[in-house]
């Protein structure tokens, strides 16, 4: 029977591997063994958790390739127009990096010296959004509808990833994003944090996007600098109270003022002078509010938790560049409900050995 299958020892088959690696990208590799024997009843090397897990990411490399080749295609472009699919009205678009050891082996698995390094994983993602009905909104959503008189939901999330310099991953950028028709979209808008590396890559790809500096980033840096500033609730709250309704309503010039009188004797507030005036047009929360935007980029905050975080920074973890890569990628395809899409391509290719 094996024969007829073509099985070898140590093949993994397609089935298998999906199921391996729906492990792998929830679990550290020694867990998920453990993990699978009491399901399937058999053991499963951590090795080729590891390998099958990573070859899930390599379909899902491969997939972005293609889009990213196809997004330089003069054809392919206009040819979109075609698809009568309907656009979302309004599109998000959200960038992000959360921090990955890499610790890099020989051959041999010897670790060289001096060789531990921290990558920026960085995360997008595209997505839609929709309100909070009234009866599902928890009691911090019904207090921001208090304040907001709005609660979203991020919807129909589609996440993306790589370890790359920023210039390359606005490639893989704007080849997903053509891939969702994101050029095409009557509304686009990025909610992202004030990084400039992000707002380079959305100027330069997206210059129609509508632009938004998370609003809750932008209170939050003025609470720190109130309590750089201030040593007394009694100063400090009063401040606090004031500039944050001035960015919320959109009155980004006065709280550069109120920054830049406490600048000469606080640190924090000087460093707010030029973060607010950098991103002073991405702050226009009262239009932002009135047209119904979402202004928090929390989606690709939960990205870089659910894909970096609680998989790539287990306890104990160590990753070369590759493997951090690949499972991250096939991690954010089962996230963006991409799991069976690549499980069928990888089904294609030859048993794993």
């Amino acid at each position: 029977m094996d024969d007829q299958s073509g099985l070898v020892p140590g093949a993994v088959t397609a089935g298998l591997a999906a199921l391996l690696g729906l492990g792998g990208i929830e679990l550290s590799f020694a867990e998920s063994r453990d993990w699978l024997k009491a399901f399937l009843l058999f053991a499963v090397s951590e090795n080729t958790l590891r390998s099958e897990t990573q070859a899930l990411g390599a379909v899902q490399e491969e997939r972005e390739a293609v889009v990213c080749q196809q997004s330089q295609d003069l054809d392919y472009l206009p040819a979109r127009l075609r698809d009568k699919t309907p656009l979302p009205t309004r599109l998000y678009g959200s960038l992000d990096a959360a921090k990955v050891r890499i610790e890099p082996r020989l051959q041999g698995g010897t670790k060289p010296e001096n060789t531990e390094a921290w990558r920026d994983m960085k995360v997008g993602g595209w997505y839609e959004a929709e309100r909070v009905p009234a009866s599902q909104r928890s009691s911090r959503q019904r207090d921001k509808f208090e304040r907001e008189q709005a609660v979203l939901r991020a919807k129909n999330m589609r996440y993306y990833c790589d370890i790359q310099e920023a210039d390359e991953f606005g490639k893989l950028m704007w080849g997903t994003g053509c891939a969702v028709k994101a050029d095409l979209t009557p509304e686009l808008v990025f909610v992202c944090d004030g990084a400039v590396w992000i707002w380079n890559l959305v100027k330069l790809h997206y210059p129609h996007a509508v632009p938004i500096v998370d609003g809750y980033h932008a209170a939050d840096r003025l609470e720190r600098v109130a309590l750089a500033a201030f040593s007394a609730a009694s100063d400090r709250t009063p401040w606090l109270e004031r500039v944050t309704a001035d960015l919320w309503a959109g009155r980004v010039t006065p709280v550069i003022q109120a920054c830049e009188r406490l600048a000469a004797r606080c640190e924090q507030a000087r460093q707010a002078v030029t973060y607010f005036t950098n991103n002073a047009p991405r702050m226009k929360y009262d239009q932002f509010r009135a047209a119904g935007y979402l202004i928090g980029s929390r989606t690709v905050e939960s990205g870089c938790k659910q894909i970096v975080t609680q998989r790539l920074k287990k306890p104990g973890a160590q990753w070369d560049v590759d493997g951090a890569i690949q499972t991250a990628k096939a991690r954010a395809a089962w996230l963006s409900g991409e799991w069976d899409a690549v499980c069928a391509q990888r089904a294609a290719l030859p048993l794993a050995v």
